[in-house]
């Protein structure tokens, strides 16, 4: 039953976004901790809580597997579903452990209801920056990104709005409960009208939605060339770049001030070193012949795609020139941005990816596992090296500085700089066609814009395999590239104000689970006199 109702709380996200489906389930969790033996109550919390815990991710990140099937020779598809099946084991540990120890404060009446949201939220924070974090599939995300209930994250942020979205789907557990009507149905009644008021705070956001003037903003293309990541594997890299270029358009057909390509977009062995510059880095770009057809196409547009980038080292000029098996190679999972500067293509800046995902792009204690013959997915030896923390670039002087956001970095809540440091808009860059055509991309949409709600920044998405389009400050995908045209040309959407997360962030949730504390301790008891006695 727990398994079941666990996988029941996957339609609740993307792409099926039915909202009851989670309301039962957790109901029915709820219900099963009720039901727990008081003599073996935190064993059988734990084991109940684990199972549902289990069939929730492992019905909702199955998907992962598909990066296996990539590759099926070397991997195949036991190893992909053991990998999954792993994931959603230890996941599934966060929500057990974290329930099991409410036992002193877990009542009969509503009251439970607090303690388990506060918990399981505080579960959720655990698993979204532990061992590296995985905050995928936060309840938040069980409302539509751009739609009214999700404008609430701009002030309590996904953290906040899921420790509200899980009160709210608990309260019909109560429903049961003794007492009389107005006892058992308060909650669910009260919390109803709270979440009400969050639609229309909702309403009244969308309503008065801000509108970048002709010219403020920079026009924008983002493009992909539809190919799948075992095509990208094997077909040509000189194809691979005259599929991009061809949705990239010509500076004559086109009006972008930026031009948008997905992580990894081109295969490494097109890159080659660039030694310090105007600007001040190192940097490996595309080699001369294929770095003047870019610019020949691009002309004065920025073109910003992912690139493997290399250290400056003799190593990797040694790798540059076709030699192998040589020793102190470090890669990194970049996004250049490249300046056709009208015919004379630079490089205009470099982001490394900080966030990287562990055994997909790098395999924690790889001198040991190594000996297994295992290797990361990418097929780059160890893996990559992370770079230094987010930080924004400047790449053109006519337009905001901008932050890149690779892939599994934009998943994580509170991940781009506020201040003085905070971007103008945000460049997401993913290849999510390692994960098929399945509901993996489909969530990572809805996870990426909200990350535009809470900063009050709008966003440009390149994705390869996923949703390539334009999203505004309030997370509405505003153009979505048709996949058989692949690509979409706008305007970028206008820039809001600092929001009341982005100034308080942490503090708000801080607040909620204060909240939710004081509720349990000083709302009056209307447990049944047994439980009293």
């Amino acid at each position: 039953m727990a398994v079941a109702a666990g996988a029941l709380a996957t339609l609740a996200h993307a792409p099926f976004h039915i909202v009851p489906a989670f309301a039962i389930a957790l109901t029915i969790l709820v219900w099963l901790i009720d039901a727990a033996p008081q003599k073996t109550w935190r064993k059988a919390v734990f084991a109940r809580t684990w199972w549902f815990a289990f069939g929730h991710f492992a019905s909702g990140l199955h998907w992962i597997s598909s990066a296996f099937l990539v590759d099926p020779e070397a991997y195949g598809l036991g190893m992909g579903l053991a990998a999954a099946a792993a994931l959603a084991g230890l996941l599934a540990l966060f929500w057990a452990f974290a329930l099991c120890l409410t036992k002193p404060a877990w009542t009969q009446d509503y009251r439970r209801i607090f303690v388990f949201a506060a918990a399981l939220t505080l579960a959720e924070l655990a698993r979204g920056y532990l061992f590296t974090g995985f905050p995928w599939l936060l309840p938040a995300y069980i409302w539509k990104a751009g739609d009214e209930i999700s404008q609430s994250a701009s002030v309590v942020g996904a953290y906040g709005l899921s420790a509200l979205t899980l009160v709210f789907a608990a309260s019909p557990a109560c429903v049961f409960d003794h007492g009389r009507a107005l006892r058992r149905f308060g909650l669910v009644m009260a919390l109803a009208l709270g979440f009400g008021l969050l639609w229309g705070f909702g309403y009244q956001r969308l309503a008065s939605a801000a509108i970048a003037t002709p010219g403020s903003t920079p026009v924008v293309r983002v493009a992909d060339s539809g190919l799948s990541q075992a095509a990208k594997w094997e077909t040509p890299a000189d194809e691979v770049l005259l599929q991009f270029l061809h949705v990239s358009g010509s500076a004559d057909d086109s009006r972008a001030d930026f031009v948008i390509w997905p992580e990894g977009a081109i295969p490494m062995q097109n890159y080659a070193l660039v030694y310090r510059n105007e600007i001040g880095g190192d940097y490996y770009v595309l080699e001369p012949t294929r770095s003047q057809l870019i610019a020949e196409v691009m002309g004065d547009r920025v073109l910003i795609t992912g690139a493997t980038s290399c250290a400056p080292t003799e190593a990797c000029k040694a790798y540059l020139r076709g030699e192998r098996g040589i020793e102190g190679l470090v890669f990194g999972n970049s996004a250049v941005a490249i300046d056709g500067v009208s015919g004379s293509p630079r490089p205009a800046g470099l982001y490394d990816k900080h966030h990287l995902t562990p055994f997909g792009e790098y395999i924690p204690f790889w001198s040991l596992i190594s000996r297994l013959n295992i290797a990361p997915l990418q097929r780059i030896g160890a893996g990559f090296t992370p770079g230094p923390p987010p930080h924004r670039l400047v790449v053109d002087a006519g337009a905001e500085p901008l932050i890149v956001q690779i892939c599994y970095e934009s998943i994580f809540p509170g991940s781009i700089p506020r201040g003085e440091e905070r971007p103008g808009w945000i460049v997401n860059i993913t290849n999510d066609a390692w994960f098929g055509g399945g509901i993996g991309p489909a969530q990572h949409f809805v996870i990426a814009r909200y990350r535009a709600i809470e900063e009050g920044l709008p966003m440009a998405r390149a994705a390869s395999g996923g949703a390539t389009g334009i999203v505004d400050a309030y997370g509405r995908a505003l153009y979505v590239a048709d996949p058989a045209v692949g690509f979409v040309e706008a305007q970028l959407p206008a820039t809001l104000q600092e929001t009341i997360y982005a100034r308080f962030d942490r503090w708000i949730l801080l607040l909620i689970l204060l909240a939710l504390a004081g509720l349990r301790a000083f709302a009056p008891s209307l447990a049944p006199r047994e439980e009293a006695a």
